[in-house]
């Protein structure tokens, strides 16, 4: 389809690159007729100029940049008042300066950005040198921007990245930046320049120059001693051997031609409906696999609130919390007794003091050298006391005292802030408070604490075989108020989304009408005539993996639905709650801001017998008994009567293994995944 392909891995560095060639840096492969040669470019103006001299040889060429064309829905319009990619690609190209240097004020321009959007954000990620009050260093401090944070492809390639982020580890959203605003001088070059799918929709012009996006990590890198370098040769061989199926609209939804406008796409993401040409009983993702999907893309989503410290209780912690005041605030004894100053007491009995101190009640004096003061417990040390006398250990004759034994200096008493001081941390942000918590934040001298906003999770049941608790028929709805009951214990606000019948345009009514931050599904995610769920994953939402090498769940489907994170559970009870605790429960904490939590598990000696084939991790219900697991009696997903039973899960790895009793198992209790026992 074309002669030349022009691949560039874009940098958006802010100093000239080294001399020696280095990884992260420009890098550009030309591939004409399938004869390629790789370069590396210390500046964009030099890559840019090899790019244009390749456009000037009269071949028809496919030039492809890594770096996202386009903006998660509703950035452009906000920003420029139109919803077109390349209105901002315009817009950066007025403000973004970048020398022959690479020295440009991206950073500038990003808060200038921020400033046209309602509360904080989208854009994020900065130097700690740098100085930008309108451009959080943390995704996390933003708030109230109203837009998502990734575009509809980005849920087709599970790995990659926001375009808003612009600093740290894994960051594209500078390279977008920089790369944008050189676009629009690039086409004006070379007017023959077409842009899909922005500017031709979903289609393959017959004839003319095409730009478009590449993602490199879609490609096994060629080998090359460095990475991007054998990138940009992989993706230049992937692009020579396209078929003009990767120009078509992706069926992900209605409105292909609005995100083809407004987001655009990335060239080799096909339609969702790949994802799944599998043969059958073959490529089951492994369950680490799909955990790091759910961890790299499913960030945190939900908003900050300011609680009365009563009301905080379960909740996630927003912001690291610091100190307001030390703990003691002063040093105070920890026994009813006697002080004074250690150094100061002299052989004999000892004078006492008119008056006390007790807690709540500061001695309003100074204990004279030599002298003793009665102190009950709690009270503040006075001034001129540096130590306390139990008062079993002293007896008092008048005016006198008369101790038993001399404590050592400092006895009895609390320093002041030795159990926490002003300034100090005291609980990390992602927190979830428990009783203990919020003991130790009002003791640091909080009476509010900033919390995030519970994650709204939705709970769907779908079958025309299932009926309503209670009811004398059919197959009674066990998932739905399991599911909604398991998320109470989360901290989540769960949603009773209803009962969907075996009906795609009903389901997808329901679906289009839930207002949550993520569904849990249950049924429907096989491949029968009445699973409508994953064909309409398919065909409409987006799929991240589907057919999990896991027993039981394997037909688990994880997805996104209207951008939203979906979990299609398997139908059966026990495998419906074993999807949900092992998959869904991490990826909603790490939206709900509590971060990626990996449940502690136990090795504890086995109490049964078992033969496990290779090829899939398999979970087993347990409970310990005299320091050994044991296992249900039947392994069948029907069987809810296991998870009545059971008190955590026996965790086999994916390779064989022939387990014998007293044989070491790793042992996950419920409690570790949040259930209360």
């Amino acid at each position: 389809m074309f002669d030349l392909i022009l691949v560039a891995d874009w940098s958006a560095s802010s100093a000239r690159g080294p001399a020696t060639p280095k990884p992260d840096a420009l890098w550009v492969c030309a591939d004409l007729h399938g004869d390629q040669t790789v370069e590396y470019f210390r500046t964009r103006a030099d890559a840019l100029a090899f790019i244009d001299d390749w456009l000037g040889r009269g071949h028809r060429t496919l030039l492809g940049f890594d770096f996202a064309m386009g903006w998660p829905r509703g950035f452009a319009e906000t920003l420029t008042g139109r919803p077109s990619a390349m209105a901002v690609w315009d817009w950066l190209a007025t403000h973004i300066t970048d020398d022959a240097a690479n020295t440009n004020n991206r950073f500038h321009v990003a808060e200038r950005i921020n400033r046209a959007f309602p509360g904080v954000g989208p854009l994020w990620g900065r130097p700690a040198s740098h100085d930008h009050p309108d451009l959080p260093d943390k995704g996390t401090a933003r708030t109230d921007h109203g837009i998502p944070d990734h575009r509809t492809v980005e849920g087709y390639a599970p790995s990659a990245q926001s375009a808003l982020k612009l600093f740290t580890t894994g960051s594209v959203g500078s390279q977008a930046l920089m790369g944008c605003a050189a676009l629009p001088a690039l086409r004006a070059r070379h007017p023959d320049l077409r842009v899909w799918p922005q500017e031709t929709g979903f289609a393959l012009p017959d004839t003319g120059n095409l730009l478009v996006e590449i993602y490199p990590s879609l490609f096994e890198p060629a080998p090359h001693p460095i990475k991007d370098a054998g990138q940009v040769i992989a993706t230049a061989q992937a692009l020579r051997t396209a078929s003009r199926d990767w120009f078509t609209a992706p069926s992900v939804e209605a409105d292909a031609d609005r995100i083809a406008v407004e987001e655009g796409w990335i060239l080799g993401v096909l339609p969702p409906s790949s994802c799944f040409a599998l043969p059958a009983g073959t490529d089951w993702t492994p369950v680490e696999t799909a955990l790091e999907t759910l961890r790299t893309s499913c960030p945190a989503t939900t908003h900050t609130e300011t609680l009365p410290i009563a009301e905080a209780a379960n909740r996630i912690l927003a912001a690291d919390l610091v100190a307001t005041r030390s703990n003691p605030p002063a040093a105070n004894a920890a026994v009813d007794g006697w002080a004074f100053a250690h150094a100061t007491l002299r052989p004999g009995p000892i004078p006492v003091l008119p008056g006390r101190a007790a807690a709540g009640v500061r001695f309003d004096g100074r204990v004279p050298p030599g002298h003793a003061l009665r102190i009950l417990t709690g009270a503040e040390v006075p001034d001129g006391a540096d130590t306390v006398a139990l008062q079993e250990d002293a007896t008092q004759d008048g005016t006198a005292l008369t101790l038993k034994a001399v404590p050592k200096a400092g006895a009895n008493t609390r320093a002041m802030g030795e159990d926490v001081r002003t300034g100090t941390a005291v609980l990390p942000q992602g927190t979830i408070l428990r009783p203990t918590d919020i003991a130790v934040a009002i003791a640091a001298g909080h009476g509010t604490l900033p919390v995030r906003k519970r994650l709204r999770v939705g709970v769907l049941s779908t079958g025309d075989e299932i009926t309503a608790p209670g009811s004398a028929h059919g197959i009674p709805d066990v998932n739905r108020p399991m599911l909604l009951a398991m998320l109470d214990d989360w901290g989540m606000d769960a949603v009773d989304l209803g009962h969907a019948p075996d009906d795609a345009a009903t389901l997808t009514a329901m679906l289009d009408a839930a207002e949550t931050h993520a569904t849990l599904t249950s049924g429907g995610a096989s491949t029968g005539d009445e699973d409508h769920l994953s064909r309409l994953l398919r065909d409409r939402g987006g799929v991240h993996h589907w057919r999990i090498a896991i027993k039981p769940g394997r037909p688990l489907v994880l997805g996104h639905w209207n951008g939203v994170p979906l979990f299609g559970l398997p139908g059966n009870p026990v495998a419906a709650f074993t999807c949900a605790t092992l998959f869904a429960r991490p990826a909603l904490l790490q939206m709900a801001g509590a971060g990626w939590r990996v449940p502690d598990t136990l090795v504890v000696p086995a109490a049964f017998s078992k033969r496990k084939k290779a090829g899939r991790t398999e979970v087993l219900r347990a409970r310990l008994r005299g320091g050994q697991a044991e296992v249900f009696r039947s392994e069948g997903s029907g069987l809810v009567s296991g998870l009545s039973w059971a008190e955590g899960f026996v965790m086999l790895d994916e390779g064989a293994a022939q387990i014998e009793p007293g044989a070491p198992v790793r042992y996950l209790p419920f409690t570790s995944l949040g259930l209360k026992g």
